[in-house]
């Protein structure tokens, strides 16, 4: 939420647009400490957003997003969209999106592409996880097709990075960072994860954070 959090003037920041039911509360906002040299048009400015960062290792494009959960369109007002079967908008929203990230990467052909954000699904391997295998599959082939790697495919639980949730449960991570294979190639990337809570038990979030340090 842009009214609680603000980093400037250390931080730019780019968003994606507001609902009406939400003002306020952009969904997506991208923070960077090094100049963003243009905010890039997406499919959904609702839920995605998209710029060109000046990095001190080059230019790369980060794209902000959030694919639906699996209510969305089902039930609730957290989407407008209406009529949609459980997981539908899920399936749809992958597909939408990952040809607009295939659209941004022709225009940019020689700039490394990341994207993250809300994923809505586990991708650690391990079964019973949130998503579904149809989604999974669907999300790995996008990949796939435009060479892009999925660098938070772990579990982060197993790894110590996260502790069990309010509710003792392992926690499964479903927000996830890919990043284009030429890059990936290029460096070496280590995925880490923090938890929603604090130490005394605050709750930040319904979602842990996850992030990767590039080293050369």
């Amino acid at each position: 939420m842009k009214t609680k959090i603000n980093l400037h003037p250390d931080y730019d920041a780019v968003r994606s647009r507001e609902f009406e039911q939400y003002k306020d509360q952009p969904w997506i906002t991208i923070w960077s400490r090094w100049k963003i040299l243009e905010e890039i048009v997406t499919f959904n400015s609702f839920r995605t957003a998209c710029c060109l960062v000046e990095a001190p290792f080059g230019t790369v494009i980060i794209y902000g997003t959030i694919i639906p959960y699996h209510m969305a369109g089902v039930s609730g007002n957290r989407y407008p969209d209406k009529g949609k079967k459980v997981w539908q908008l899920h399936l749809e929203d992958i597909i939408d999106q990952s040809s607009n990230w295939q659209n941004i990467m022709d225009n940019y052909p020689d700039v490394p592409f990341f994207v993250a954000g809300l994923f809505n699904q586990t991708r650690d391997g391990l079964k019973y996880g949130y998503g579904t295998n149809q989604g999974r599959k669907l999300l790995t082939q996008k990949l796939a097709d435009n060479s892009l790697s999925c660098v938070t495919e772990n579990d982060f639980h197993d790894l110590g990075f996260l502790k069990p949730d309010h509710n003792g449960k392992k926690r499964r991570n479903i927000d996830h960072i890919f990043i284009s294979n030429n890059f990936c190639a290029s460096i070496e990337i280590q995925a880490g994860a923090w938890d929603h809570f604090s130490k005394e038990g605050f709750m930040y979030s319904d979602h842990n954070g996850t992030y990767i340090e590039m080293i050369r």
